[in-house]
């Protein structure tokens, strides 16, 4: 049981360390999850902890915006902006405490995106629950494959995928516009927020694109707001199967959920984009949520880093979702391909890093 709670931890952003032992009070209710908060901060200078807190509500400020447009939690900029200030703090406490700001950035970017209508809730949960489900099972296999070899796997995923979405977006256009359609064109790439969204939220994804979309234009916002589930679909397996592959990811690589669903449904599904990214940040509440618990239990977690970290991030996120829907044709689209290309090219410098210290490990054991 102690080994099921360790591994649930996995599903953050940014993977840490894991903290070898609950706390020994810890319970498996809420109580004993506030009981176990912070004792991994034991060690830690006060005047370090500060410093941690005075940096969090800027830095989850920034990861907030820059994850509400890219379809992440924000873990990634957040995790290594507080490790390189703060090095004297455990890293597993800084992710653990960081997961707050992600719930916080699914769910503030996600209440935007979901006030257009850009939220497949069916979607979503499907995402969610196979993310859940398939976590600790990719973490049983961390001892078993190449993990250093899978991170620069998916580093060049990360940055193969980010020219894709602006291209499907302009051929999208462009048959649109071939068409005849510029308004349905528009909606297929994701431009046209308002309209597509009304659409989504009252018809299958795939309908988007359609006439639905000119037809819905003019619903009052009471209808686009509201989180309706929609009848399964055949294509729906292949979302569940992204969520299973992105939970398992997550707990064999310890990242986050947003770096594998976001570019797999923007590329592989018609959401529109915005819907993409408003369908993969709801996805990842859930999921962060039960890592977070996880980690208070094991007392990784500071309520005020958290605090500052989640009130930055919600500024943020919802600064960067209103800008995502406000924004013009083709920008959405580049900004997440600029996004993809960072995380990759971090993934990999983590990787080539992880590689190195492995291997200097190894060394100085073999000189002994």
């Amino acid at each position: 049981m102690r080994r099921a709670a360790i591994v649930l931890r996995q599903l953050q952003l940014q993977g840490g360390h894991a903290h070898p032992h609950a706390h020994p009070h810890a319970s498996h209710t809420c109580g004993g999850a506030l009981r176990g908060l912070a004792t991994g901060l034991k060690d830690v200078e006060p005047k370090t902890l500060a410093k941690a807190r005075r940096l969090a509500l800027a830095v989850g400020t920034a990861a907030g915006a820059f994850g509400s447009l890219v379809g992440v939690g924000g873990g990634v900029l957040i995790v290594p902006a507080i490790v390189n200030a703060c090095p004297s703090i455990p890293q597993r406490v800084i992710s653990g405490t960081s997961l707050a700001a992600v719930v916080a950035t699914g769910s503030t970017a996600g209440a935007v995106y979901l006030g257009s209508g850009l939220v497949d809730a069916t979607s979503a949960l499907l995402i969610a629950g196979g993310a859940v489900l398939t976590a600790p099972l990719g973490a049983r296999y961390t001892a078993r494959l190449n993990c250093q070899a899978l991170r620069r796997l998916l580093g060049w995923w990360l940055i193969g995928v980010a020219p894709l979405v602006p291209a499907k977006a302009l051929l999208l256009a462009r048959d649109g516009d071939g068409a005849g359609g510029g308004d349905a064109g528009a909606a297929a790439a994701g431009t046209a927020a308002g309209s597509t969204g009304r659409a989504l939220a009252a018809a299958p994804a795939g309908a988007a694109a359609a006439g639905t979309a000119g037809g819905d234009a003019g619903s009052g916002p009471a209808r686009s707001t509201e989180l309706l589930l929609r009848p399964l679909r055949p294509a729906d397996a292949a979302i569940a199967a992204t969520g299973c592959f992105a939970g398992f990811a997550s707990g064999l690589l310890g990242i986050g959920g947003g770096t594998i669903v976001t570019p797999m449904l923007a590329v592989a599904t018609s959401l529109p984009h915005a819907a993409v990214l408003g369908t993969s940040l709801a996805a990842m509440i859930p999921p962060s949520l039960v890592g977070l618990l996880q980690h208070a239990r094991m007392g990784n977690v500071d309520v005020r880093m958290g605090a500052a970290l989640a009130a930055g991030t919600a500024m943020g996120s919802y600064v960067g979702s209103a800008a995502a829907l406000a924004a013009p044709p083709g920008v959405l689209e580049a900004v997440f391909a600029v996004g993809m290309a960072f995380l990759g090219r971090k993934t990999l410098q983590a990787a080539n890093k992880a590689a190195a210290a492995a291997a200097k490990a190894a060394a100085a054991a073999a000189a002994k």
